[in-house]
């Protein structure tokens, strides 16, 4: 088996998994922060990493383009959907899920370089940094951008409840 399928098959586990864990309203109201923070963001990094030279992905054979792969991208956003979704919502329990994170995340940065499909100037402190910025930003923007929905969402809620009950008054008075 050629080494670029092990992309599709880490994406159809990842998948798996989701199906596996999180019911099917959760996977969509989570998918737009999973593609943000997740699919997004790599493709981002990995840009990054191409251009500096850092990291970049190898042996991708027909899953990429200009040296971004495309299957990393739809994992990530699939792992960021199942992070977001068991994420605690206690603050010191987030802070300790995050490291968590960061940790297995630079474990399967390292068993990816065992595998040959990706290579990197550092084999520890890049993916530590990296990670830790990566799951910061993800974790801080998820609360903010969770928050901002929802109080927009009960807002439009209320407005329509409140337009509702004035209709239903207006009708049984007349």
């Amino acid at each position: 088996m050629p080494d670029y399928f092990i992309y599709p098959i880490f994406t159809v586990i990842f998948a798996i998994i989701l199906i596996a864990n999180v019911p099917q309203q959760e996977i969509q109201r989570l998918s737009i922060y999973g593609i943000i923070f997740g699919g997004i963001i790599d493709i981002l990094v990995h840009s990054f990493g191409y251009v500096t030279g850092l990291f970049s992905w190898i042996n991708y054979g027909p899953f990429g383009f200009i040296g971004v792969h495309l299957f990393p991208s739809l994992s990530w956003s699939i792992f960021f959907i199942l992070y977001f979704y068991f994420l605690p919502k206690q603050k010191p329990l987030n802070y300790l899920f995050a490291v968590v994170g960061i940790f297995f995340s630079a474990l399967y940065h390292t068993m990816l370089l065992d595998l040959g499909i990706l290579k990197s100037a550092s084999r520890f402190i890049l993916p530590l940094v990296g990670f830790s910025a990566w799951f910061s930003i993800a974790t801080w923007g998820f609360y903010k951008l969770n928050s901002f929905i929802e109080r927009k969402t009960r807002r439009v809620v209320s407005i329509k409840l409140k337009r509702y009950v004035q209709k239903s008054r207006n009708t049984t008075k007349e």
